[in-house]
């Protein structure tokens, strides 16, 4: 067993030194044992919390009845560094709480019941006031809180089937910054501008099903698939300003606005109405096979073969109508595309009390290279993982790390000058940079 953790550790050095590679928008798990595998558990049978993944897996546990709760924090952040003048700017509402919840019964001999709450989607980013890509949007926030049903059958002691029925709340919340014409007090043109933060927020409870299928070719080999349904709704959209006006500029958009600008643009505010984009937010589905190989009796492994699919849709940002016109956002976010992603995942068993679990996970680009942007981000990810188990109190306490990160990317479509004949991109190259974290801790326990 030894040259098998040797080759392991070796593997994680080698995957550890390769470029940085953004964190996604798709969580690999909200719970400790997910998140320490980095979501590479599809074929794991005898896991509750890899049922999450799978529903199939609920005939393989060997507890009649067993549960787990978790909870956990999500943190992540941005950076954009500008060429022209070597300024680097960062993103701020970097954490969001986590948390999962699992319930297995059986009921009989081929038939096992199951509940699972999670997250499979969570993404917060906002950036600072003087961000250059803020007039292409500056704050996104979005998640998808799931809870299914679900139902294991057993058509063998080595073959099962299994469904997962439910319903997932979206939330979606979204800023940008724009730039408005202030009216001049002497003629009909326009004598300087004025900036101002839009935003709009929603929410939505939508369908949702996965579907899962476990086969145990023998002890030591088990194969697993799942697919996990795409999530879409309309969303009850509402649109506001968001805080005070930024400031007010001369019609260059650069220099310092004429006196009494303030004032006007002040009434020119009251006078406008904000008005929502698109309401449609779609998260992609997910399709995943996976293969597990008992090496010995206490160190098993396994390998994930996942297809995100190009479902991604967000509403366009919103909007504000004015007396003289409605004034948009001069870009959107860009489209993503379906990618593939693998991943590898350890768990061995130290003694009666301690369980070592370890993970990680590569991902294709979900937008296209020389469009990404901080918002959205869509490059190559990479997640590396690692957690631990230990059997008390009737039950097992687990904790899961993940370390999440993106590669960088440079761009020429962020910076931009909005003045009084709108908005132009200048082509000042700029580097885009991300990480992230994901922990959480849980207790599992049968009954």
């Amino acid at each position: 067993m030894a040259h098998v953790v040797r080759g392991m550790i070796g593997a994680g050095l080698l995957l550890g030194a390769l470029p940085a590679l953004a964190q996604g928008m798709a969580l690999s798990a909200v719970d400790p044992v997910g998140i320490s595998r980095s979501g590479v558990q599809v074929a794991y049978g005898y896991s509750l919390e890899a049922a999450t993944s799978n529903p199939a897996l609920l005939s393989s546990l060997k507890d009649k009845n067993s549960a787990y709760l978790a909870y956990g924090l999500e943190l992540s952040g941005i950076q954009q560094s500008m060429e022209s003048n070597q300024t680097t700017v960062f993103s701020t509402n970097r954490s969001r709480s986590i948390g999962g919840f699992g319930l297995a019964v059986r009921t009989s001999p081929n038939l096992t019941l199951g509940l699972k709450l999670d997250e499979p989607y969570l993404l917060h980013r906002q950036l600072l006031d003087t961000a250059p890509s803020r007039f292409l949007g500056d704050g996104l926030d979005f998640s998808a809180r799931r809870l299914e049903g679900q139902l294991a059958w057993s058509l063998s002691p080595n073959l099962s089937l299994g469904v997962g029925l439910g319903v997932a709340r979206l939330g979606f919340d979204a800023t940008t910054v724009l730039r408005l014409g202030v009216p001049s007090s002497v003629s009909t043109g326009v004598d300087g501008l004025v900036e101002q933060r839009m935003g709009e927020s929603g929410n939505k409870v939508v369908p949702s099903y996965s579907l899962g299928l476990r086969w145990a070719m023998n002890p030591r080999w088990t194969f697993g698939f799942t697919h996990q349904s795409g999530l879409k709704g309309d969303l009850s959209l509402k649109a506001d300003y968001r805080g005070a006006a930024m400031g007010t500029y001369a019609n260059d958009g650069l220099s310092s606005a004429p006196q009494g600008t303030a004032a006007r643009a002040a009434a020119l505010l009251a006078a406008s109405t904000p008005q929502v984009g698109t309401a449609t937010l779609e998260l992609p589905s997910q399709t995943a096979v996976g293969a597990r190989h008992r090496i010995t009796p206490s160190l098993t492994v396994e390998t994930d073969l996942r297809w995100t699919s190009a479902g991604l849709k967000v509403p366009t940002f919103a909007s504000v109508s004015t007396p003289t016109g409605v004034i948009k956002v001069p870009g959107e976010l860009p489209t993503t595309k379906g990618h593939l992603g693998f991943g590898v995942s350890s768990e061995l068993e130290l003694g009666k009390f301690w369980t070592l679990r370890a993970g990680l996970f590569l991902d294709q680009p979900s937008v296209q290279a020389g469009i990404t942007e901080p918002l959205l981000g869509g490059s190559r990810t990479a997640e590396f993982s690692l957690g631990a188990g230990y059997k008390v109190w009737g039950g097992e306490l687990n904790f899961g790390y993940q370390y999440r990160q993106s590669e960088d990317q440079d761009t020429t479509r962020l910076g931009g000058v909005w003045s009084s004949t709108g908005y132009r991109g200048v082509g000042t190259r700029s580097r885009m940079e991300a990480m992230g974290h994901l922990l959480a801790l849980g207790f599992r326990t049968s009954f």
